[in-house]
């Protein structure tokens, strides 16, 4: 399946225009390899074929760190001539991790992903639900999964992926699979008692729904409110700003 590369640039920003292509491959290689210090990805970024000097990976860090796409994880002890000294390491946020799966190698192994970069806070036992994932798809399934489910995600979005804060990620999570039937029909196929027996797993499905529910209930209502509002003026009369009996004396007048 192919993400529609219009839809990616016009809901993730960091992914169209200048820098664009530096920030595919930083998203990609911390998504695949998990946290890096700023040199290391200066090198993994040389090795690909790519002509980067060490000034412009470090800006492009930064920015991605300034619009929330990464994450400082730690430190990590470097040697600089004979001096030790301490370089952070950075990291996917959510909001980078959603990036990254327009990147094909990053959409092809997703598991992997959620294992380099344990700074991904799930709200379910790690381990357990992965491996029960993976027992479940096969890389290609979840690859197709996640690419409609990201699909459907970014078309939910009312803006772009940057006009969201951290809490709403997941409220648009149940919205993106009206988005992507698809993805539904898959499920289908599948026995998911297994994940559901897993408390935490169960209580974030039926906390997911009922607050999808209550967003789509606002909507709704916010919908009814106008449809209201326009039916009562429907049949009012406008009063025109200027009568045809205004323009009588300046008739006269020529």
């Amino acid at each position: 399946m192919h993400i529609e590369k219009e839809l990616v640039e016009s809901k993730i920003s960091i992914l169209r225009g200048k820098g664009s292509e530096n920030n595919r491959l930083l998203l990609k290689t911390l998504a695949l390899e998990g946290s890096l210090i700023k040199y290391d990805l200066f090198k993994a970024l040389n090795e690909t074929g790519k002509e980067s000097n060490y000034p412009t990976i470090s800006r492009r860090v930064d920015d991605l760190l300034d619009r929330g796409y990464l994450e400082k994880v730690g430190k990590r002890t470097i040697v600089v001539g004979k001096r030790k000294d301490k370089s952070s390491t950075y990291g996917l946020t959510w909001k980078g991790f959603i990036a990254s799966l327009t990147i094909e190698p990053v959409a092809q192994n997703i598991l992997r992903v959620l294992e380099k970069n344990p700074q991904l806070k799930l709200p379910f036992p790690r381990i357990a639900t992965l491996k029960i994932i993976r027992e479940l798809f096969m890389d290609r399934e979840l690859e197709l999964i996640g690419q409609a489910l990201l699909t459907g995600y970014l078309k939910a979005i009312p803006k772009d992926l940057e006009s969201l804060k951290p809490e709403q990620y997941l409220a648009y999570l149940l919205p993106a699979l009206t988005e992507a039937p698809q993805i539904r029909e898959k499920f289908k196929e599948k026995d998911l008692s297994g994940l559901l027996q897993i408390p935490e797993v169960f209580e974030f499905v039926s906390k997911s729904i009922n607050d999808a529910e209550k967003m789509l209930e606002e909507s709704l209502s916010g919908i009814r409110e106008l449809k209201k509002y326009l039916n009562a003026g429907k049949h009012k009369a406008i009063k025109p700003i200027v009568s045809k009996t205004d323009w009588l004396p300046l008739r006269e007048k020529k």
